[in-house]
């Protein structure tokens, strides 16, 4: 998010430098300028989102400035900063769209408030701009030119340098908030952005950066799947994933590919589907300690994820990720009573990476700690 400060006194400049957390505030770059015509300029070429402008300045004033650069295509939400508490000024400042009007001297704390309200404002008119060309791109399948260009622009306000499309199917019509469920899975910083289709679908702009992989798109997914899973078990909920691009350019393909990923069903694959479904569960009964992760799973069996998923669900009616939770549960409990092991070698023998992953999922199922476990009567069912 970019910013620029216009104030005729070197002081005024160096001060907001020094009291600012520019970064905190989300505000990435700075910009000065000294007069309302170099301003102007600095408008047109630097593109700023934020301004903060002074009334009274050499050569052109803040009032006569904002007037020059009404015809552009972006104007940056601008504070006025005043010495001058007269009506006159603050009546044509809210002609120019001022979003805010400030006297000096400049008080830091509201000056700060003034930024976040305005920061927040920008963001949520961001996001709801990328939702109307998500909308717009879903029913058209393509994007106009203006459209590509707002579209860009707009990600690069939310600094979103990579982006995937997400398609949620439920069976039942469905009021959740998949984006937002989506962020609560989130470790990294996300943006998801959603539009509804149907009463059944919902399409989602996942945006982030360099962290943003496919990778983690499957695993915020099979989490949410499960949750979904939890909390309404009679649903059935599938995911179409796209791959990912940092080109704004692609998003008809990214629709049409997570599109296409949601809506291709099992019977396609006929009998080598439900043969491979049949025999992934003793596979998993058998390999627990193995890396039974759905794409790892489905590499092997040589079917794709997403049909996995569903008929493994329809075919045995639980999750499938849920169903290897559950037999490496069965089994750290078995090995917790039988055997002295310790909890990171019992972690090891049933596939987790390290002892709290483990302890953290063994409690969440059976409600005790391992250790608690060990020394209870309590036995799995």
């Amino acid at each position: 998010m970019k910013l620029l400060i216009v104030d005729d006194q070197l002081s005024l400049h160096r001060y907001l430098d020094k009291v600012m957390n520019w970064k905190e505030l989300g505000i990435t770059e700075v910009q000065h300028a000294y007069d309302g015509e170099e301003a102007a300029n600095m408008v047109e070429t630097f593109r700023p989102d934020l301004m903060i402008m002074d009334i009274h300045m050499p050569l052109l004033d803040g009032i006569e400035s904002l007037k020059r650069i009404q015809h552009l295509d972006k104007i940056p939400r601008t504070i006025i900063l005043s010495a001058y508490d007269q009506f006159e000024y603050a009546r044509d400042a809210l002609r120019l769209h001022v979003s805010q009007y400030l006297l000096k001297p400049v008080d830091a704390e509201l000056l700060r408030d003034a930024l976040r309200e305005l920061i927040q404002q920008s963001v949520l008119d961001a996001q709801k701009s990328i939702r109307s060309e998500l909308d717009r791109t879903i029913y058209a399948g393509q994007i106009e030119a203006n459209s590509l260009i707002n579209f860009r622009d707009c990600l690069e306000f939310l600094a979103i340098e990579r982006f995937a499309i997400l398609t949620f199917e439920n069976s039942l019509p469905s009021d959740q908030d998949y984006s937002c469920l989506l962020k609560e899975q989130a470790v990294i910083q996300i943006h998801c952005v959603m539009c509804c289709k149907n009463r059944k679908e919902q399409v989602v702009l996942v945006g982030g950066g360099d962290d943003l992989s496919s990778g983690l798109l499957r695993e915020l997914s099979e989490s949410l799947m499960e949750k979904v899973a939890e909390s309404s078990p009679s649903h059935t909920l599938s995911v179409g994933i796209s791959s990912i691009s940092q080109d704004a350019a692609f998003l008809p393909q990214l629709i049409s590919e997570s599109m296409l990923a949601v809506r291709t069903p099992a019977s396609e694959s006929g009998s080598k589907l439900q043969e491979a479904v049949r025999r992934i569960k003793p596979y998993v009964e058998t390999r627990y300690q193995e890396d039974l992760s759905l794409q790892s799973v489905a590499d092997r069996f040589d079917i794709d994820k997403y049909q996995l998923s569903r008929a493994f669900k329809q075919e045995f009616g639980v999750n499938y990720w849920a169903y290897v939770i559950q037999v490496r549960m069965i089994k750290a409990a078995e090995l917790l009573v039988g055997t002295n092991w310790r909890n990171n070698h019992i972690a090891e023998h049933i596939g987790f990476l390290d002892e709290s992953h483990f302890s953290r999922a063994f409690k969440k199922y059976f409600g005790v700690t391992p250790k608690e476990y060990r020394a209870s009567s309590i036995r799995p069912h």
